[in-house]
């Protein structure tokens, strides 16, 4: 009996130390799986594309693969027909990435520029980067365009993602225009937005 006391009593205490560890909320849990699983398909597809030395199949001149992610504020879901009739630039980037920092201002401040002409940019993050450092980088440059969070389909679809930031300019009728990838100038990024502008 005592032995069994002293049991239940381990187990009592140890439920309250248990019960005093913060947990994760669901969401940030989704989010940290969704970015690994981007991050190790962008890892694998630069090992692939390093070993063969073959470039990606370029998406220019076709539709723009649909994909839904989900929004970094709500969770809630995003898709890409959410933007019909917009010109879109789809810029996949993370939070390690120095490049993609450079490029973050210019977006902002481009996004800004252009909108009442139609145009958005959608920041679609592929680490797991807790929420507040994310948000805390968008602050930081300026960022007002939706912040969405990548997944396993969405990285395939465009390519794998083998460089960051790689970014994709859609027309209005939902065509790929344009690709960049790696660090581009802020005139040759404005300039292919004007490009899918004119279409």
């Amino acid at each position: 009996m005592h032995s069994a006391n002293a049991t239940n009593k381990q187990l009592s205490d140890d439920g309250g130390k248990h019960r005093s560890v913060r947990l994760l909320s669901k969401n940030s849990i989704a989010f940290m799986i969704m970015g690994v699983v981007c991050f190790g398909i962008t890892v694998v597809a630069s090992a692939q594309n390093s070993k063969t030395g073959r470039p990606f199949r370029s998406l220019v001149g076709q539709a723009a693969p649909a994909f839904t992610v989900q929004s970094l504020d709500d969770g809630r879901a995003v898709a890409l027909a959410d933007y019909r009739g917009k010109a879109v630039m789809v810029n996949f980037w993370a939070t390690w990435c120095g490049n993609c920092k450079v490029e973050m201002p210019w977006l902002a401040e481009l996004r800004e520029k252009y909108a009442a002409q139609g145009f958005e940019v959608l920041g679609i993050v592929t680490d797991d980067a807790p929420t507040e450092k994310i948000k805390a980088l968008a602050q930081k440059y300026g960022v007002k365009y939706p912040i969405l969070m990548c997944n396993h389909k969405t990285a395939q679809t465009y390519g794998g993602l083998p460089d960051l930031p790689e970014s994709f300019l859609i027309d209005r009728y939902g065509k790929i225009v344009a690709e960049m990838d790696g660090a581009d100038s802020k005139r040759q990024i404005e300039e292919n937005i004007r490009k899918v502008l004119r279409r």
